[in-house]
């Protein structure tokens, strides 16, 4: 009969029922044994006897008759660890006590759980994620009774169980210091386990951040107070010509001449944005980059700082020019360091002629026309583009001539590079040096405080087109010349000689051997431009080339206004019968002011400007030959075009033109018994050409 206190203690749950203690006789034919009077061993045992556990099983393996018993002194320095699943890894003693302890069923990858062993202390610490310690005749089965076991949890970084940190003792021997030793030590693995974690965790992180410091295509250093080299990426090892791995410890002063600005910028602890500076490698070298500078404050500066200012980011408050209360601290007094950015100017030029268009769209591909006088203009352009002589384009205005240098950029050697063009005409006196060669800053009123690189600069590794070279001014074209002679400039306002890789493209609309008998134009100058000359031949020479251009333009409109288009035959004779002025430009307007005034998609008569439209020549001075003839025909004989305009009345001169012409068309077909095509080849037009006379002279 249970007395009161009993079913009091049995009630708390320190006790198991006796339910359970009725189990506990059943077992063991015999009173019920003594309750461990602690809680959490008492549900322990509760659990045991539920689970089936027998109190008198043997150990998890069966004893040795050979080995020696346990030694009490050894088994007080016998240390273990156990997994989560309470399988015994590693035990720490002389090697005696491990065979001893082995008989017992202490080996590695032996069961220590409620399951296997009854209540122990590795089995109550992993279940309870507590220390916990259990000595004696407190474990459940009795092969464990000569023992005292302790153990602590081990935990994760994220607090997930990783086992435990066991001792085993004699129980005679037993000492309540055990179990905070055990503790203590499970408490320090459980830290290094973090630890290592954290630190793992950081070098992947370190490694990330490396691997994206030297794949960054600017280059990057960090340096300290003192200018000593902290971090430097591949990159501004390239550019300052430095092997990152053997500058790290040293000063940068030491390695490369820093320039002015560089210097004071460090000294003074001011900031640098994207400013042009030059750095001089060991040997000489000199390489232009865009710095930019940021001082990085240390945390203890900050810390001091936030102390004396009560503001928890005083850092941040500097950072943006503020003195937090009252305070005046100077950017260098703060500073741990300098990051610096540097980006090779010629890949910032790359992009800048990327975004700003200075690029050659024009290929061969794009020159139309079948005519033999552009054939060969175009045969000599493939040759130039092969080489890497200068070349001069003449030829009158609107025939072309940017295509051609445009053409031969992209057929040549440097088409990756940049194509710039100057219009030497378009830009003031006062600028064009200014243009050509550029400027420092602050070399004139007006001026970039950063200054500003010229056209060579920018043209550097590519071609620099220069159109409309014959109105350069005289006084300039010194300069110009040197240049070309030396491939290097010098800005204007400035001391430092700048190499340059830049091939030349001249054009111009003027005949600059005469120009240089009138003295506007330098001879050293034009035989330095006048290596590879090559004539783009006007439209009005370029026979049967109306119509392939014509198409192409239809074409080209066509698929900008999404609607068909097209043009009479009428209106095709009248363009193929025009001198063109201003050659294929002229062309090119007059068809898409013809597109948008047609009523419809193909183009008439009535649509063409009525200089078209009625025949009129306005033929360019100096320019005679066949094609100066009436409509294109060959010329009556005896009849001198304009010989009488000085005193025929106001349209004699064309009626009478007029008149010869037909005589002379029905003449030709006469003797060619009216076949068209032999006419036509006689007459030098083509046959839409003389069907259109024949049509408007009603012959």
């Amino acid at each position: 009969m249970a007395t009161a206190q009993e079913r009091d203690r049995e009630r708390a749950g320190q006790l198991p029922p006796r339910e359970t203690a009725a189990l506990l006789r059943t077992e063991t034919d015999a009173p019920a044994p003594h309750m461990p009077p602690v809680p959490s061993i008492a549900l322990s045992w509760q659990r045991c006897a539920e689970a089936g556990v027998h109190r008198d099983q043997p150990a998890p393996l069966p004893a040795s008759a050979d080995l020696p018993a346990p030694d009490a002194t050894a088994l007080a320095r016998t240390l273990g660890f156990v997994d989560a699943e309470a399988r015994l890894l590693d035990l720490v003693c002389d090697p005696d006590s491990v065979a001893a302890l082995a008989a017992q069923g202490w080996t590695t990858g032996s069961c220590w759980s409620e399951q296997c062993a009854g209540t122990n202390g590795v089995a109550l610490a992993l279940l309870e994620s507590f220390p916990a310690q259990v000595c004696g005749s407190d474990h459940y089965c009795a092969f464990l009774s000569p023992y005292c076991t302790a153990a602590a949890p081990v935990h994760d970084s994220l607090g997930g169980l990783v086992g435990a940190f066991v001792a085993i003792a004699p129980a005679a021997s037993a000492h309540p210091h055990t179990l905070g030793m055990v503790s203590a030590a499970a408490s320090a693995l459980t830290g290094e386990l973090r630890m290592n974690l954290w630190l793992s965790s950081a070098n992947e992180l370190l490694s990330e951040m490396n691997a994206i410091l030297q794949t960054l295509s600017e280059g990057i250093l960090m340096l300290l107070p003192d200018g000593t080299v902290s971090q430097m990426n591949a990159r501004a090892g390239h550019l300052l010509g430095l092997a990152p791995s053997r500058v790290t410890g040293r000063r940068l002063a030491d390695m490369v001449n820093l320039p002015q600005a560089f210097g004071e910028a460090l000294r003074l602890g001011r900031e640098l944005h994207d400013e042009e500076v030059t750095f001089v490698r060991v040997g000489g070298e000199r390489v232009t980059c865009l710095c930019t500078l940021h001082a990085v404050a240390s945390p203890s500066a900050l810390a001091s700082m936030s102390a004396l200012t009560g503001v928890p980011d005083a850092g941040a408050l500097l950072g943006a020019g503020q003195r937090p209360g009252g305070l005046s601290v100077s950017p260098r007094a703060g500073s741990g360091g300098y990051v610096i950015t540097l980006r090779s100017i010629e890949r910032v030029q790359r992009l800048v002629h990327r975004m700003t268009g200075a690029q050659a769209r024009m290929r061969f591909s794009n020159i139309v026309g079948q005519s033999a006088s552009l054939l060969e203009a175009v045969r000599l352009a493939h040759i130039a583009a092969g080489s890497a002589s200068t070349v001069l384009l003449h030829g009158e205005t609107g025939t072309g001539k940017e295509v051609f240098a445009q053409s031969i950029h992209s057929g040549s050697a440097r088409a990756s590079g940049p194509f710039v063009a100057i219009n030497c005409a378009a830009i003031p006196r006062e600028l064009i040096s200014s243009e050509l060669f550029g400027y420092e800053g602050g070399s004139f009123t007006g001026a970039d405080r950063q200054g500003r690189p010229g056209k060579f600069e920018l043209a550097n590794g590519g071609t620099l087109f220069l159109d409309e070279i014959g109105d350069m001014p005289r006084d300039l074209q010194t300069s110009l010349l040197r240049a070309i002679e030396t491939r290097s400039v010098v800005r204007v306002g400035g001391q430092n000689v700048i190499p340059v890789d830049v091939r030349i493209i001249a054009a111009t609309h003027k005949d600059l051997a005469d120009e240089v008998r009138l003295g506007n134009f330098r001879s050293d100058l034009f035989f330095r431009l006048n290596v590879f000359p090559i004539e783009v031949p006007p439209l009005r020479r370029r026979t049967g080339d109306v119509e392939l251009l014509l198409r192409a333009v239809l074409e080209q409109l066509s698929n900008r206004l999404n609607r068909a288009l097209g043009i009479e035959p009428e209106a095709l004779a009248a363009l193929e019968a025009y001198a063109w002025p201003g050659n294929v430009r002229e062309l090119e307007n007059v068809i898409e002011r013809a597109v948008y005034v047609s009523e419809r998609g193909v183009l008439a008569l009535r649509d063409l400007p009525e200089a078209i439209r009625y025949g009129q020549r306005s033929e360019p001075a100096g320019h005679g030959g066949p094609a100066a003839q009436f409509g294109g025909l060959g010329a009556t004989p005896g009849v001198v075009p304009g010989a009488a305009s000085a005193s025929a009345p106001p349209g004699g001169l064309r009626r009478e033109s007029e008149t010869a012409a037909a005589l002379h068309i029905q003449r030709v077909l006469a003797s060619c018994g009216g076949n068209m095509t032999e006419a036509a080849r006689l007459l030098g037009v083509s046959r839409t050409t003389l069907w259109r006379k024949r049509q408007r002279y009603q012959l």
